[in-house]
């Protein structure tokens, strides 16, 4: 912002005093900005000292000296006389005042000229509720044409002046001074008329709210909340009195709860009755008893809604609404009572209650609908975090129909510890199984929490018992269990739950993450309940297979994982008995359900397994387990809509796939914003009709991507693959001749590649490598949006990205300049290989087509490690440093691996290579290629092994390398025994290399073995 007059900035400001270092004109002083974090000043900052409870702002007056400030507000007395006139001294300007954080919060509003003088403001406070208000009071307003915006606990929002909505993020329930003040004039600024604002009890005490003054306050509640700031039961209260006292108008109207006698707080809520009656103020009541001006008449209520009666001033009204609970009708009626003061007519306000969500974490039931309809238990998430809260939303559900109530709940850190016993006890209390679990710990021991929370649990004569009480708890046992990971907890209790059950996730409702002594990292009870709501049925596994259920007694609820092995431990997941041309899944199925498998998905149905196992039967498993992936594939794109990336190529797909994840997982980085794991990527080889499935099949509601590789021996794989991930981004890196085999040529190589593209949809995009002819080639017939890439080029050919200055170095590392259109920048790949760098520029190209920064797809790149046995440069125990490329072989990647050779090696170079296989008719030429390549490159030592070892030899001698540099063998073990005696023999030392390489089938990775350990 532009320089402001100091005396201008101060205009309207009582009771302060100015004392300014000699020779300083006070007319002539500008600030530029307004701070009370002496981190945040620079040159021309004005700095206001506040008191708050762990740190005095007069403390940090020196640093903020040192970053430039010259003006301050302290308080009258709030530094020492010697430390005055010492600043005094040294050029710095004193505002003093009876009172900083009063004087901030009128500076803050001259700041942005006062926009709260052209707005109409409506407070809420109280101890619950007030979140759930706003939103109701919001949805009304919006309904009557009224612009509005909201200042609360979830976020600051406002109606455009086209009608839409703005969101801002929000740090508290209520700003500090200057922050309210700049989200203010916004709202102004975009045509806001009427703000509603959630007044904390931690604002008033802290003077946050400044000038604005309130044409309605109402009050909601009160309970016990934040005693660890106000100490005792009356602070607080007297905090939120000021709502009436300070900061409502005196023509303005206060709604409050009537006055029930023998309440609690009976003598409090008369206080703001009588207090607002004798300054003059209207009062708008409102519950059940007849001096209520909106009285409850009649109330009934579901899970799915409610259905209440209530009278006007006598006048009848009826809505039914979404909302449950008997503390949501209190809500209800109070937004009735701010409408009505507001001028609403009554019409209006009821039809537009019943239409109103409430707000998000709020009783918030959460179901994955008609996207997966796998039943479960209803699940509710809600903000409760006081005793008060949590005993509401549990009594209100425990009225509704159902049969177990569970209840996940703990106590935030730093916090309040009085009411960790009393929260327990209510849990106990109430629900039939008490889950506790972390909330948000912040710097205290989560461990210590929940030992304050567990004495209330026993108190209520509730046991608590281990986890695998939870799986085996006989119908009617009651208990608690603890289970501190709240991810756990979620999944465990709806896990545990069955239909007609309730669960009931509390303490944290809207809240999108967890506070911890590492800081803030994602988390989100509604997004974790999903996920688990998000399980397999034995009804859905039918029902996506096209397959039969078979008749079992007992339903198995929600399932776990699915899988194929039935040795693996698998509590209630799902077995396929997949058949093979040497084994028979079916055989095994007994061993499965020994394991924990409640579901079978088999092709003829098994005897003698008992009621509690269902099977589900289909003409195919190996299919079946494909359009499973492929469902639910289908049904979290129309929930979340993650980015699905598709991969094939003859070489380095496997080497794409783990840079790509690199790079989204940069775009998308675990911490305050994403989840762990927000990145799903093919397991290890998992790329064929088996793998890819099971690789896809754990993706859920908060993956933000999947990168699916995806290999072939035969025409028709990919396009089958393509068609059960449902690529975003497709791409073949390359085309070479690898699985000849199968596809008789390379031309069958590329037609089996070009699957992919055929079976992407129109809207996707394909990332295109120009520096392959067949790639291109087929990529001219796609009329798809695409994204190229070439490390050689051409002056015909015009990339979206390329690269320059490629450089070798030591230790396997790879540098070049990426370049995309104008951008650049340099990037450090920690594998060898110009090869590599092709696969750098392909992964960066599904980066941009993803929508990743350039800065990000650096950061990924240098992330990347190679998987094992794939380039990997590592030093064998005599010195010398070995290429470990032993994880497969073609004629592509096996010259890639030589050239790599060269091109990093300082000394000697040594290759032990064996057989590339599938490679049909070409098989002897392939072979005899490479071996002519190794003598072109000039490879010291060639040490050669498999059947086709003659045909290698054959090309290495014709082309240039003696007899003596040719060494074939017919033992692995002999070919190690050769390499110790040449390091013996000083052959083969410290600034030598090595090269091992062969298909996967000879095993290559015992000769590297013996050779480092």
């Amino acid at each position: 912002m532009s320089q402001i007059l100091l005396l201008s900035l101060l205009d309207g400001i009582k009771n302060i005093k100015m004392v300014a270092p000699e020779g300083v004109q006070l007319a002539d002083v500008e600030v530029s900005s307004i701070t009370a974090d002496s981190r945040e000043v620079t040159a021309s900052t004005l700095f206001v000292a506040l008191v708050g409870v762990e740190y005095d702002g007069h403390s940090f007056v020196s640093d903020a000296m040192s970053r430039g400030c010259r003006v301050v507000v302290i308080n009258r007395n709030g530094i020492v006389p010697e430390r005055r006139e010492e600043l005094l001294k040294n050029g710095l300007l004193l505002i003093e005042t009876d009172d900083t954080a009063k004087t901030y919060a009128e500076l803050a509003a001259n700041y942005y000229q006062n926009p709260a003088e052209k707005l109409t403001f409506v407070g809420i406070t109280g101890t619950n509720g007030k979140t759930t208000i706003t939103y109701l009071v919001e949805h009304v307003l919006r309904a009557a044409g009224v612009s509005v915006g909201v200042i609360g606990t979830v976020n600051n929002r406002y109606t455009t002046k086209t009608g839409g909505q703005t969101i801002l993020p929000t740090r508290f329930t209520t700003p500090e001074a200057l922050s309210l003040q700049k989200v203010l004039r916004e709202m102004v600024d975009q045509g806001v008329k009427n703000v509603i604002i959630e007044v904390s009890s931690h604002a008033l005490a802290q003077e946050r709210i400044g000038t604005v003054s309130f044409e309605v306050a109402a009050f909601t509640n009160l309970s016990r909340d934040h005693l660890d700031y106000h100490k005792d039961m009356d602070s607080y209260f007297q905090a939120k009195a000021l709502m009436f006292s300070h900061y409502l108008q005196k023509n303005g109207t206060a709604v409050l709860p009537e006055i029930v006698e023998g309440s609690e707080y009976r003598k409090k809520i008369e206080f703001l009755h009588e207090n607002c009656e004798s300054s003059g103020k209207k009062i708008v009541s409102w519950g059940m008893g007849d001096d209520a001006a909106i009285q409850l008449q009649k109330m009934g209520q579901t899970l799915d809604r409610t259905e209440i009666e209530y009278t006007v001033h006598s006048r009848h009204h009826s809505l039914t609404t979404p909302l449950v609970g008997h503390y949501n009708v209190e809500n209800l009626l109070s937004a009735f009572g701010i409408c009505l003061a507001m001028g609403i007519d009554e019409s209006t306000i009821t039809y537009a209650l019943s239409t109103a969500k409430g707000a998000p974490g709020r009783v918030q039931r959460i179901s994955t609908g008609d996207i997966w309809p796998s039943g479960g238990p209803a699940v509710l998430v809600d903000y409760a975090h006081t005793p008060d809260a949590l005993e509401k939303v549990l009594s209100t559900v425990k009225e509704l129909p159902h049969t177990n109530l569970y209840c996940v709940f703990g106590c935030g850190g730093d916090r309040d510890g009085g009411k960790r016993p009393e929260m327990g006890g209510v849990a106990a209390r109430i629900s039939d199984v008490a889950i506790v679990a972390d909330d948000n710990p912040r710097t205290e021991d989560p461990e210590g929490i929940i030992e304050q929370i567990l004495p209330g649990v026993v108190g209520e004569g509730v046991s608590v018992k281990d986890k695998q009480w939870l799986t085996t708890r006989e119908k009617n046992d009651c208990g608690c269990v603890v289970i501190r990971n709240r991810k756990d907890a979620i999944s465990a209790a709806i896990s545990c739950a069955r239909t007609g059950d309730i669960v009931v996730i509390a303490g944290k409702g809207h809240e999108p993450y967890q506070l911890t002594i590492q800081g803030r990292k994602y988390f989100d009870d509604r997004k974790q309940a999903e996920n688990v709501l998000f399980s397999w049925t034995d009804e859905l596994i039918a029902k996506a297979t096209d397959g039969v259920l078979l008749a079992s007694t007992e339903s198995s609820g929600l399932l776990g994982k699915v899988s194929t092995d039935s040795r693996e431990n698998n509590s209630n997941g799902v077995f396929v008995a997949l058949k093979g041309d040497s084994h028979d899944g079916h055989a095994y199925v007994k061993q499965a359900v020994e394991n924990g498998n409640s579901c079978l998905l088999v092709e003829k149905e098994i005897g003698g397994l008992g009621s509690e196992v269902s099977q589900v039967r289909v003409a195919d498993t190996t299919k079946a387990l494909g359009d499973l992936a492929a469902y639910r594939r289908m049904a979290v794109q129309k929930l979340t809509n993650p980015l699905v990336v598709g991969l094939t190529g003859s070489c380095g797909k496997t080497t794409v796939k783990e840079m790509v994840a690199a790079v989204l997982q940069r775009k998308w980085p675990e911490g305050a914003d994403f989840p762990e794991e927000a990145v799903l990527k093919t397991k290890g080889n998992f790329n064929n009709l088996i793998g890819l499935p099971l690789s896809l099949l754990p993706i859920g509601v908060d993956h933000r991507a999947a990168v699916m590789e995806m290999g072939m021996n035969i025409k028709g794989e990919i396009a089958r693959l393509a068609e059960i991930a449902d690529p975003d981004i497709s791409c073949i890196t390359n085309i070479h001749g690898a699985h000849l085999e199968g596809l008789g040529s390379i031309e069958g190589v590329a037609q089996a590649k070009e699957e992919l593209f055929t079976a992407t949809k129109n809207s996707a995009t394909l990332v295109v490598n120009l520096d392959d002819e067949r790639v291109r080639r087929i990529a001219r017939k796609y009329n798809h949006k695409k994204i190229t890439y070439a490390v050689v080029g051409s002056l015909e050919l015009t990339p979206d990205l390329w690269a320059t200055d490629i450089n070798m170095e030591g230790a396997g590392v790879t540098t070049f300049t990426l370049h995309y259109r104008e951008e650049r920048a340099e990037v450090h790949l920690f594998i060898p290989g110009e090869h590599n760098v092709s696969n750098a520029l392909c992964a960066a190209s599904i980066g941009i087509a993803a929508g990743a920064q350039l800065q990000d797809i650096v950061a990924g790149l240098a992330d990347f490690r190679p998987a094992d046995k794939r380039m990997e440069v590592i030093r064998s125990i005599a010195g010398f440093n070995i290429i470990n490329d032993t994880y497969n072989a073609n004629p592509a990647s096996m010259a890639a691996g030589l050239r790599t050779l060269k091109q990093i090696a300082s000394g000697k170079m040594f290759a032990v290579l064996g057989d590339m296989l599938e490679l049909g008719s070409d098989s002897a030429a392939s072979h005899y290629d490479v071996g002519k390549l190794a003598a072109e490159l000039k490879i010291d030592d060639l040490a050669l092994f498999g059947e086709f070892k003659d045909d290698f030899a054959r090309g290495a001698r014709e082309n240039g390398l003696r007899e003596t540099q040719i060494h074939i063998f017919d033992d692995k073990d002999e070919i190690v025994d050769w390499l110790k005696t040449k390091t013996s023999d000083k052959e083969l030392g410290k600034d030598d290399l090595l090269l091992v390489k062969a298909s996967r089938g000879l095993r290559f990775e015992t000769i590297v073995a013996q050779l480092v350990e």
